[in-house]
């Protein structure tokens, strides 16, 4: 379990840092820069070296931090403090890496006092909130009530959208069900079993996936949509996550050369690949190369430890 905790984490880092160069590149574009295979290995891009990820991996890295420094305290203490650390990470000078206008326009009214559940823009429904809940799945993996209720709420901090609160919450509970090694077919399943209260529109989406798995990407991408929207995100990386649940590499790159928002959509799906597989099934050279790899295995560890998971050192 504790692999496939390291694996989430390092997983969704590797598919943002894989995306993060192309992400606004087509995909004609793409293959005629490098190859038709597209984008196979880390790249350098906008003055960032190579393995560099982007504004997703450093949100679900804040709000580790936050679920981290808040412990087991009230669903509002826990936001509130997952929402300091996103501030923080928004005034930061390594926030550098193309931030989502919605994210940013939530993290200003948070900074101003504005409380999370009123931050949000109302009517956005952007992959922002969706990208950054994998922690969540993590640390509250076994507790899928709180799971559920804290991935809502932390949507609220930057968008409203009914279909970006059900991404927010697909993507926490699509880890949680990947760490128990859920049957993929039975997880899309429960992902729209728990998202279709929330957003009509979001589970409809998802509905499509099985409908496009025998696609090749091209075409199950035009189904599906760019990604920029949450349901078509999520949709996206489940289908990646889908067509190759056993192949960590095979789902990371799929996402990475799609059409759109690639570095979400291959962020979304590294870490449910990473749940699912754990960290031994990553290549070397990419668990190594991604950013601050180190720092990513350390978060891992600490949200495992936090769930109530003892560590060997601690005992069984």
């Amino acid at each position: 379990m504790l692999d496939r905790y390291r694996g989430t984490v390092l997983g969704l880092a590797i598919g943002d840092a894989l995306g993060y160069p192309v992400e606004f590149l087509g995909t004609a574009e793409v293959r005629r820069r490098y190859g038709p295979e597209g984008v196979t290995d880390f790249i350098a891009s906008r003055n960032h070296p190579a393995g560099a990820y982007s504004d997703d991996t450093q949100m679900a890295v804040a709000f580790a931090e936050g679920l981290l420094e808040a412990g087991e305290r009230d669903l509002n203490t826990v936001v509130e403090a997952m929402a300091r650390h996103l501030v923080r990470w928004s005034q930061s000078p390594d926030n550098d890496r193309a931030p989502g206008s919605t994210c940013m326009s939530g993290c200003r009214r948070l900074a101003r006092g504005v409380a999370w559940s009123e931050a949000g823009v109302p009517e956005s429904k952007g992959c922002g909130s969706a990208i950054r809940t994998a922690p969540i799945g993590l640390r509250y993996h076994g507790d899928p009530d709180r799971l559920m209720a804290l991935a809502n709420a932390s949507s609220l901090m930057t968008h409203g959208h009914p279909s970006a609160l059900a991404g927010a919450v697909a993507n926490a509970y699509a880890v949680s069900l990947a760490l128990d090694g859920t049957e993929p077919a039975r997880l899309l399943g429960r992902i729209v079993e728990i998202t279709e209260p929330i957003s009509g529109e979001f589970a409809a989406k998802v509905r499509e996936v099985p409908e496009v798995l025998q696609m090749e990407p091209d075409g199950a991408f035009d189904v599906l949509g760019d990604g920029w929207v949450a349901e078509e995100a999520v949709a996206a990386a489940l289908y990646c996550f889908l067509r190759s649940p056993n192949d960590f590499a095979a789902v990371v790159l799929a996402g990475a050369n799609a059409p759109g928002d690639s570095d979400s959509i291959a962020c979304i799906a590294g870490g449910i690949a990473g749940a699912y597989n754990g960290a031994q099934a990553i290549p070397e050279r990419w668990g190594g190369g991604v950013e601050q790899a180190s720092r990513l295995a350390e978060l891992a560890d600490a949200l495992y430890e936090a769930a109530g998971r003892p560590t060997a050192a601690g005992g069984a």
